[in-house]
């Protein structure tokens, strides 16, 4: 896992990605725009410290469903798919099928907004 800085306003990810991991908010803010949210001005979510975000992806590999960026100075501790899968396998088997059904759940409740 490292620290990543982004400056207010970059692009941490866009729609569309490669999901490659996912990060956790560790001060700052994320704003989280849906595919429906074309302006991409105010954000459908605001992530603060603590706050996960592109879990989705790498816990079924689809490529990313939204787009996040920095809504101000953030620091995020990213935690790479490799990463996340080796401490995925140390957890029980019943986790991961639940882990994948809930990801899949949600990604079709998106495809509906």
């Amino acid at each position: 896992m490292e620290k990543i800085n982004f400056a207010r306003g970059k692009t941490i990810f866009k729609k569309g990605d490669k999901a490659d991991g996912l990060y956790i908010v560790g001060n700052g803010s994320v704003g989280i725009f849906f595919p429906t949210n074309h302006e991409i001005i105010e954000p459908d979510i605001t992530l603060g410290p603590t706050e996960i975000f592109g879990e989705m992806g790498v816990i079924d590999t689809a490529p990313r469903m939204a787009t996040a960026k920095a809504l101000e100075e953030t620091t995020v501790i990213y935690c790479s798919e490799k990463n996340f899968e080796e401490r995925l396998a140390e957890s029980d088997v019943v986790i991961r099928g639940v882990m994948a059904i809930l990801s899949d759940r949600l990604r079709e409740l998106q495809k509906r907004r």
